[in-house]
């Protein structure tokens, strides 16, 4: 009986529970936390698995539209560049990651109920919004901090929230145009809008507010033409409203809005991301990969965090290859065209018009930031924009009525094989994402278990989580340089023992490198181990260790802690001006201020006193005492 009533569930129950319940763990990812977008993408799927499941009898209506042909060929694409990615495991990962754009609009597209999803689904948004708009206001206003709630960084959490503002700005003006609304329901989203406009305002996000103007003025043309003009005007005067409250309180958009033309630091980074697209423009480099083959290129003056080129299409451009971008473009530009046509069908209600308008102009928010930032790879915002495209892609539809091509599975399979065939398929992917999600967790832990001590309990750690994602190279990074400190802690007469550890260190660095040749640590952990292993790396250990260090520094030059390693191979053979200009190749760089740093200025500044150059050792001596006084107050105002 139980049963029977679990099967009878409205299918659009189901999928509405499981993408808000899918998006909250997507917030939360950042990148390092892989459980996060596991658990995502594992409900994601079994919401795919709910939508076909439900499909046997009557099939699923796939429609023929150049946005669902350019979306799908965008996602294929994703895929067939897998092929030849640098680092194969890094790329399936983003592929989930950003083709979840493709993948949310499909399973919107192709679940029965839509109208009730999209209700149950943007209410849930809205709210979301108002609570992360509240948090980013508490953070300018009361903690003296950059407005970004849970996000890492402001602009981010400026699209977000222009993603959700955008399409509840068409809703507030077809709510103030309908006399038979209850009259509370215009004030209260009216003071959503509000605060929604007032946290974008005070992120002090410029491409994001301009995105803002932009996109609200094609919704303001738009709309004047359908409805009065007093639902237009109160729209404009909240926005008026939040922007001049955000001037009296908080100044900094209207400093740094003026300030746009001459932002040296995107430029800085799009000149040294074209010099990387010139290696590879026509298919790319692998999805994905832009923050691992990016250092060789990079400017010393650039002080961003190198992950990404700040400009989706031109990192897409780098990683996917020329088709990659063009599909891309063409998901726009089919977005655009579908607007333009629906809007031009006379018969179509006021409603669906100012719908259909708010939600292209959430999409061109996004879209126009996109420029100047990397919304493709925040993984909620893609899964907020698949449900908005599949939203707007379905409202367009009701009024062009395109062709559609029906799946039934019923004339392929029978109705009691149907539901193994389906979970055993998505089996696979599930069990994918659950390795993933685990490795990380062993991975975490064995990392914290080594910091501690515990040898023994970090290679089980580790050796379990290579089982389950072999082809992860961080985790066979982690594992040789386990075994290298592990070398140094056995005494001067276990030289068997040295010896197999060594070996299998070795052995862990030649299978990190074969899955993903980009990444310099593996190159450092190299030289540490040939260095720290004269008798081991036999009479050429000297020659191996330099050229690891070569090698690391060739991949990435920013990396200090292989230059300080490098640089003591060469004071070792009493090479100090060779040791220096290694020192100084790496000093050109901006770096964070961290105590990190400690030792490579203080290595440098020793070596420039002693070749006589007083004024530059001097200058790092003063770098040297800044960070330990900052060191110092860190761990004061930490308590310890």
């Amino acid at each position: 009986m139980i049963k029977r009533k679990i099967l009878s569930l409205p299918a659009v129950h189901v999928s509405s529970l499981l993408f808000i319940c899918a998006l909250f763990p997507a917030l939360l990812f950042k990148g390092p936390q892989i459980e996060f977008f596991a658990v995502t993408q594992i409900l994601l799927v079994m919401w795919l698995g709910w939508v076909v499941l439900q499909s046997h009898g009557s099939g699923l209506s796939v429609p023929k539209t150049a946005l669902a042909l350019c979306l799908t060929l965008f996602w294929l694409w994703l895929a067939i560049s897998l092929s030849w990615s640098l680092a194969p495991s890094i790329s399936v990962i983003n592929f989930w990651w950003v083709g979840s754009l493709a993948l949310v609009f499909w399973l919107y597209t192709l679940t029965p109920d839509r109208d009730s999803l999209w209700s149950h689904a943007a209410a849930i948004i809205l709210v979301l919004g108002i609570v992360l708009a509240l948090m980013g206001v508490h953070q300018v206003l009361v903690l003296e901090q950059q407005a970004r709630s849970i996000f890492e960084t402001r602009n981010t959490h400026a699209a977000f929230l222009n993603l959700v503002a955008l399409p509840a700005s068409a809703y507030f003006l077809l709510l103030m145009a309908d006399k038979g609304a209850p009259r509370h329901f215009p004030g209260l989203l009216g003071a959503v809008l509000y605060i929604l406009f007032l946290a974008i305002f005070m992120t002090a996000s410029r491409g994001a507010t301009l995105s803002l103007f932009l996109s609200m003025s094609v919704l303001v043309a738009l709309s004047m033409r359908n409805l009065p003009k007093r639902g237009v005007v109160v729209l404009l005067l909240l926005m008026t409203a939040a922007y001049l409250s955000t001037k009296v309180s908080h100044g900094e958009l209207g400093e740094r809005l003026p300030q746009l033309m001459h932002d040296s630091g995107r430029w800085v980074i799009w000149q040294s991301s074209w010099d990387l697209l010139q290696a590879s423009p026509w298919h790319g480099i692998g999805l994905g990969l832009y923050y691992l083959a990016f250092p060789p290129y990079r400017n010393p003056v650039d002080n961003s965090g190198g992950f990404f080129a700040h400009n989706d299409y031109l990192q897409i451009w780098i990683e996917t290859g020329l088709p990659g971008l063009l599909l891309l473009l063409a998901v726009l530009f089919a977005a655009l065209w579908l607007l333009v046509r629906a809007l031009s069908v006379k018969s179509m209600s006021q409603s669906a018009r100012i719908e259909l308008t708010g939600l292209f102009c959430g999409l061109l928010a996004v879209a126009g930031q996109s420029f100047v930032d990397f919304n493709l790879y925040i993984l909620s915002i893609m899964m907020i924009s698949g449900l908005v495209m599949g939203r707007f892609h379905q409202i367009a539809n009701r009024e062009l009525k395109p062709a559609s091509m029906r799946i039934r599975f019923s004339h392929l399979i029978g109705k009691q094989a149907f539901p193994v065939i389906v979970v055993l398929l998505l089996l696979l992917p599930v069990l994918y994402f659950v390795s993933l999600g685990l490795a990380n967790s062993y991975y975490d832990k064995a990392l914290a278990q080594a910091r501690e001590g515990k040898l023994q309990e970090a290679d089980k750690g580790l050796a379990t989580a290579e089982r389950l994602t072999p082809a992860d190279d961080r985790m066979l990074i982690a594992h040789a340089d386990l075994y290298r400190h592990a070398i140094t802690l056995l005494p001067p007469d276990a030289e068997g023992s040295k010896k197999l550890l060594y070996q299998d260190a070795l052995k862990f660095l030649d299978r990190a490198q074969h899955v993903n040749s980009l990444r310099g640590l593996t190159y450092v952990i190299r030289g540490r181990l040939y260095q720290q292993n004269p008798a081991l790396a036999g009479d050429n250990g000297y020659e191996l260790a330099t050229d690891a260090f070569r090698r690391a520094l060739a991949l990435n030059p920013k990396m200090f802690q292989g230059r300080m390693d490098y640089a003591a191979i060469m004071l070792q053979r009493g090479n100090k001006d060779e040791a220096l200009q290694i020192l100084d190749a790496g000093l050109k760089y901006v770096y964070y201020d961290m105590p990190d740093l400690i030792p490579f200025y203080s290595l440098a500044a020793k070596l420039k006193r002693e070749l006589g150059r007083e004024e530059d050792a001097k200058t790092l001596e003063d770098k040297v005492r800044y960070l330990e006084k900052q060191a110092a107050a860190s761990y004061y105002l930490r308590g310890y």
